[in-house]
């Protein structure tokens, strides 16, 4: 990524490389650090803080808050997903999010406004569950 003074970061390309290869899921800061640990690029948490909110700004990413409430996790964005638009649904096995995109959205959304007077804020809505996946292998520790 290109910072306002046209400078790239081996450290910037590296992070935003591993975040488009894990895009149907949701990355912790520890889990971008330690991927750049394995690829011998010491990177200081706050750095990378500081380059995850930079992307969360410009919409490259989306930044999620765990069920628990306690760490963050973020996700790569391609640009055709209108994720401000939509619905998330994260399983809580594996960790994959999976956009709702779907004609379905608009008739929850009206529902939800007519009925209940409440408007839907899409950005950072995530419904957890358990995915297809995780569902067939009858997994309870993971996938």
């Amino acid at each position: 990524m290109t910072r306002k003074d046209g400078y790239k970061t081996k450290n910037r390309q590296q992070i935003l490389e591993f975040l488009k290869m894990q895009k149907d899921r949701s990355i912790s800061v520890s889990e971008i650090k330690e991927n750049m640990k394995k690829t011998g690029c010491e990177v200081n948490v706050s750095t990378i803080y500081r380059y995850m909110d930079k992307l969360v700004e410009e919409g490259s990413v989306m930044k999620y808050i765990s069920k628990e409430g306690e760490k963050a996790g973020f996700q790569y964005i391609e640009p055709e997903h209108n994720c401000h638009g939509h619905l998330h649904l994260q399983c809580i096995k594996c960790g994959k999010i999976i956009h709702l995109n779907c004609c379905f959205m608009e008739e929850i959304q009206r529902h939800i406004e007519n009925h209940h007077g409440f408007m839907i804020q899409c950005d950072h809505s995530i419904l957890y569950g358990i995915c297809q996946e995780c569902k067939g292998n009858n997994k309870t520790d993971g996938c």
